[in-house]
């Protein structure tokens, strides 16, 4: 099995506890007469706490410390997955009459997909070494060397790196 099919079983695995943290969150939450769209966001939120750890540890074994991009991305990702799943809710629910938790239950099928390549090509993808930023299994160091040559500032600089590169 590829790393990439394992990678994505032990995210949807992480999914399914995010799943259910987010689904028993929500059925409290609106079960105590919480609206449904706060009750999304705050049972998601509650999900997405989880998902982080579990996945920058687990799927994606990062042992490095947390970085502020990083993190940043990661939560520009959830917002930007958490704003389409709450569209997907408003219009289930209250335009097509979808049940409440069967169209929780749909957006959700929904965000675990967008979740995973936002996750995959947005949050947990490169690390920075000797000040470039890579990607271990598509870039050569000569590559990178080269290609960040071309935004040095100065043309001699441009010059040495790509001298360098050879």
């Amino acid at each position: 099995m590829t790393n990439k099919w394992i990678s994505f079983i032990k995210f949807a695995l992480v999914g399914v506890l995010n799943t259910l943290i987010d689904f028993v969150v929500y059925a409290l939450l609106t079960t105590i007469g919480v609206n449904y769209i706060l009750a999304q966001w705050i049972s998601y939120s509650a999900g997405i706490l989880n998902s982080y750890v579990m996945n920058r540890k687990w799927t994606f074994e990062r042992k490095e410390k947390s970085s502020k991009r990083e993190v940043i991305s990661f939560v520009i990702v959830n917002l930007i997955t958490l704003s389409l799943t709450s569209f997907l809710l408003t219009v289930l629910y209250n335009k097509w009459g979808v049940a409440l938790l069967l169209s929780k239950l749909l957006i959700t099928i929904v965000s675990v997909g967008i979740n995973f390549i936002g996750t995959k090509l947005f949050v947990f993808t490169t690390k920075k070494k000797e000040g470039f930023i890579y990607d271990d299994k598509k870039s050569s160091y000569s590559s990178r060397r080269f290609r960040n040559s071309i935004f040095a500032s100065d043309k001699s600089a441009a010059q040495r790196n790509a001298a360098n590169c050879r």
